[in-house]
């Protein structure tokens, strides 16, 4: 009896793997005639080893397998995993890991910082098998110094394609996400995709980010313990244009733990009303454990208008130790509408570090109200009493259209609400200073109150600005000036050299000094007029810092507000005359960054004190107006809850000028400069 030709090359194949496992991690030598028998289309399924194995690196192997047009490869467990540099994915085809296998990335290879472990553009009909198999990369050494930095080292890279599954495999320790769900080279979006029973462990952004998808299914998922980069989160669903979509995605029973960043984030702020309706629905999903916050859902309140589509959380249980917890960004009424059905927030911690469980916020920029989002038969339980809603306004918004039942379980005691605006109004009350208009500085001329300008070694604030910094500095005609100023990080993200241009009473620019990052440098120059000068920079997201200065300094917040970071003590601020009513506001950064504060006024009366100021608390001062300007002064100390960082400063009514002292204080005058 003749043995069929596929019986002997099974047989030459299980010899081998029995003959690799006897002697160690050795090589093992292609089988040409299988190959030939691929490349010719009579052998539909391929195994990977036919194209031989090096333990040292099968790259190429495993590449040519790819692109032999079989329908199915079968990589087979061997003694040691398949190490590799990048591998580009074919379409029309299934890869079968087997179970025990691993594909590790090559050791010192990936330098480019878009090097992905698998990529895929634009192909069709794709499948990725792998029950019990990893695909790891070196998640630590990309985040080393031998390696330029960047977030995009995926495993699994996918770039615009259509009928994709993926299932059982085991994705770790990447440079960027799990899996990347991006745009075709045309900005097509990856279409009918699914990922089933995958596991996404300690990669370095994302465990998924989806970026831009149609007719997606995520199920019976474990997304954990991502760190490194933000947002560090389970899973992201954001898009980086208008253009691009989320629609008909679906994510159910996953398990979202651990991880560095929020478990779930929808961050579609790029999105407005010229794109395609969002349409995502998460269902039976639990996030726990160490996770920053359960989940983010941010829209967009700009000018060009908001996205319109269904965002649905249903059946899903937020157990987060200490953070459980839902955020809401500039979500307008009008656009998408945001649902939660039969969901529950329970923590389990007596020590929540989050002020509230549902927290709404608005960012710069946004235009309008807040709003519209639906709690369907919803139930918090939790160990401590706190408020069930906050608002952390940046913008002056007011929080609308609110509606549903949500149950509060506290211990023996469980009180069910019905969310009306009413209700809304009692939780978060609105705030009268937002009414009230900013100063804008804008071609505003300022004067000294007394003639002369001290010079000499001054003492400065140490105040670290952030995002958009302009200082103010007096000085006569002839002075020599000189300032020392800090560019100085925040974190651990990157920097660029920062352009700090100084302007002339008149609004002329008379230099410019770059300050490396990190960095420090002088700015010096001969005063040509007498008059206050401005000195302006935008460090965005890190800051800049007066180490020094010879003359009278001044912080002024062009449209009304002074971002700080990380910044204690005490500053005076002027009060013109005649001012009827005027307003600050005080806030942090989300949630957990707080700041306490006090007001007084120009007898030293305290006017206002508030502690650990998270979400913005505001003084408003309503009175006769006075004969002649005062001077007020304001200190900020740190918080006994949270931690300081981010501390914003908006005065309304009054201009946003602050100085260390008193007489350093500078007086708009009565129209712009001539």
């Amino acid at each position: 009896m003749r043995t069929s030709q596929h019986t002997w090359h099974a047989l030459w194949a299980l010899w081998l793997l029995l003959g690799s496992a006897a002697v160690g991690a050795e090589s093992v030598q292609p089988d040409e005639q299988a190959v030939r028998e691929v490349l010719s289309g009579k052998r539909k399924v391929a195994h990977a080893l036919w194209w031989g194995f090096r333990p040292e690196d099968a790259t190429n192997a495993l590449q040519a397998a790819i692109n032999s047009g079989a329908e199915k490869v079968i990589v087979h467990k061997m003694p040691s995993p398949w190490i590799v540099d990048r591998i580009e994915l074919a379409g029309n085809q299934e890869v079968v890991f087997e179970p025990g296998v691993v594909v590790l990335a090559k050791k010192g290879a990936f330098r480019g910082p878009n090097d992905a472990l698998f990529t895929a553009w634009g192909r069709s009909n794709l499948k990725l098998t792998g029950y019990g198999a990893t695909l790891r990369m070196h998640r630590s050494d990309y985040a080393g110094p031998d390696y330029k930095k960047a977030e995009w080292r995926h495993v699994l890279n996918f770039r615009g394609c259509t009928n994709v599954t993926v299932a059982g495999l085991t994705l770790a320790e990447s440079g960027g996400d799990g899996i990347y769900l991006g745009s075709g080279r045309n900005g097509e979006p990856n279409r009918n995709v699914t990922i089933r029973d995958v596991v996404c462990d300690r990669n370095y952004r994302q465990g998924i980010s989806v970026i831009n998808a149609e007719k997606l299914l995520i199920e019976d998922c474990v997304l954990k313990n991502t760190a490194g980069t933000p947002p560090a989160a389970g899973i992201d669903f954001e898009p980086n244009c208008a253009t691009e979509r989320l629609a008909d995605c679906v994510m159910r029973r996953c398990v979202i733990e651990n991880n560095q960043g929020y478990a779930l984030v929808i961050y579609a702020r790029p999105l407005d009303a010229s794109s395609a309706p969002i349409s995502i629905r998460v269902e039976d999903c639990i996030t726990r454990g160490t996770n920053a916050r359960s989940a983010s859902i941010v829209t967009s309140c700009g000018s060009s208008g908001a996205v319109k589509g269904l965002i649905e959380f249903v059946n899903c249980r937020f157990e987060d130790v200490g953070r459980a917890g839902i955020t809401i960004g500039s979500k307008p009424p009008g656009g998408v509408r945001l649902r939660f059905l039969r969901c529950t927030l329970a923590d389990p911690s007596d020590r929540p570090t989050t002020a509230a469980p549902i927290l709404f916020s608005t960012h710069k920029g946004d235009l309008g109200d807040i709003g519209g989002v639906e709690f369907l038969d919803c139930t918090l339980v939790e160990l401590v009493s706190r408020p069930v809603m906050q608002l952390n306004d940046a913008t002056g918004a007011r929080l609308l259209d609110v509606t549903g039942t949500l149950s509060v379980r506290r211990g023996s005691d469980c009180v069910k609400y019905t969310l009306d605006q009413k209700l809304i109004d009692q939780w978060i009350p609105f705030d009268p200073v937002v009414g009230i208009r900013p100063v804008s500085l804008e071609g505003v001329r300022f004067e000294r109150v007394s003639s002369a300008a001290p010079v000499g070694g001054r003492q400065v604030s140490g105040a670290r600005v952030r995002e958009e910094a302009t200082y103010l500095l007096w000085a006569g005609r002839g002075q020599e000036v000189s300032l020392r100023l800090a560019h100085e990080p925040v974190g651990r993200s990157q920097g660029k050299p920062l352009a700090v241009g100084v302007f002339s009473p008149a609004g002329k620019q008379i230099q410019t000094v770059t300050i490396a990052f990190p960095g420090e440098a002088d700015c010096k120059f001969t005063a040509a007029e007498t008059g206050s000068y401005r000195i302006v920079c935008q460090p965005g997201t890190h800051t800049v810092r007066v180490l020094a200065a010879t003359h009278p300094i001044c912080i002024a917040g062009w449209g009304g507000q002074i971002h700080l970071l990380g910044t204690t003590g005490e500053w005076f601020f002027r009060v013109p005359s005649g001012t009827r009513e005027f307003g600050i506001r005080v806030r942090g950064e989300g949630d957990g960054e707080r700041v306490s504060a006090a007001v007084f006024d120009a007898t030293g009366k305290l006017r206002w004190q508030r502690q650990n100021i998270g979400p913005a608390q505001s003084l408003h001062i309503q009175r006769d107006p006075a004969q002649q300007d005062e001077i007020w002064r304001l200190r900020l100390t740190r918080p006994t809850l949270g931690v300081l960082e981010d501390v914003y400063l908006d005065f309304r009514a009054i201009p946003a000028v602050i100085a260390l002292h008193a007489d350093d204080l500078l007086r708009p005058s009565l129209g712009p400069h001539p």
